[in-house]
């Protein structure tokens, strides 16, 4: 049908490979673009979330143990969550430098 040379054959199987490589990578991409969106939008990335982290995340924290994960957990039921991370230091057992040194652990997650 088509009388083409072997170099011919070549760079037709490159530009095809090519097409078919690009068109799967836009699949991809547009498949995966909402993790990628996520990432971005959550600068706090390895912070934990003051609102939600349950309490073997908040242990996980340096200076947290059991029981002051407890207390997180309890104030923010009883607060309807934290507004501030400042909102720490009303908890027993958390003055202004265990505060200090906690406050960068967390984030407030909307």
């Amino acid at each position: 049908m088509f009388n083409l040379t072997p170099q011919e054959r070549q760079v037709i199987l490159f530009l095809t490979s090519a097409i078919l490589l690009g068109i799967g990578i836009n699949f991809l991409v547009k498949r995966c673009s909402h993790v990628k969106f996520i990432a971005y939008l959550n600068q706090d990335i390895g912070k934990a979330d003051l609102n939600k982290a349950d309490k073997e995340v908040l242990i996980g924290i340096p200076g947290i143990g059991e029981k002051m994960a407890c207390r997180i957990i309890e104030y923010r039921r009883e607060h309807g969550g934290f507004k501030d991370r400042e909102e720490l230091k009303k908890i027993k057992g958390i003055g202004n430098s265990k505060y200090k040194s906690l406050k960068d652990y967390f984030f407030l997650g909307y």
